[in-house]
């Protein structure tokens, strides 16, 4: 007979949780909030959306410490519905796939095509930061 248990902290992994929230609200959400710092994020991110190319003698160009913060708060979405990139035609075209969320389970493929690698990065950049947006009730 199986009984109703409650998780404890540790199965909910909650210490990750709680940072991850604290970090949000204290570094980035001013950032979504304000519209104008918003879009500086997306313009920043359009430029450089998986960080700059190297030049000899120079440091990379690196994202802001918001943006990387924030990058990484979306690369932390649960796999079921995730947005990913999908190469269709092999350094040509890249497409939208959305991740089944369980191991051996087909990617479905959308019809959003993009003719870089960059381009596609942004786009889904651009999805889940709408969807962080309104999970912490911020229009965009």
């Amino acid at each position: 007979m199986a009984q109703n248990k409650t998780l404890t902290a540790l199965q909910q992994n909650y210490a990750l949780t709680a940072v991850d929230d604290y970090d949000m609200r204290m570094y980035v959400l001013e950032h979504l909030k304000d519209k104008d710092k918003r879009n500086a994020l997306i313009a920043e991110h359009r430029q450089f959306p998986r960080g700059g190319a190297t030049q000899p003698g120079t440091p990379p160009p690196l994202q802001s410490p918001v943006l990387k913060k924030l990058v990484d708060k979306l690369r932390m979405f649960p796999q079921k519905g995730k947005h990913t990139i999908v190469e269709t035609i092999p350094w040509k075209e890249y497409s939208i796939g959305v991740l089944p969320g369980a191991r051996g389970n087909a990617v479905k493929i959308t019809k959003e095509k993009y003719s870089t690698r960059e381009d596609a990065e942004h786009a889904i950049f651009c999805k889940r930061l709408k969807s962080l947006c309104a999970h912490y009730e911020i229009r965009m």
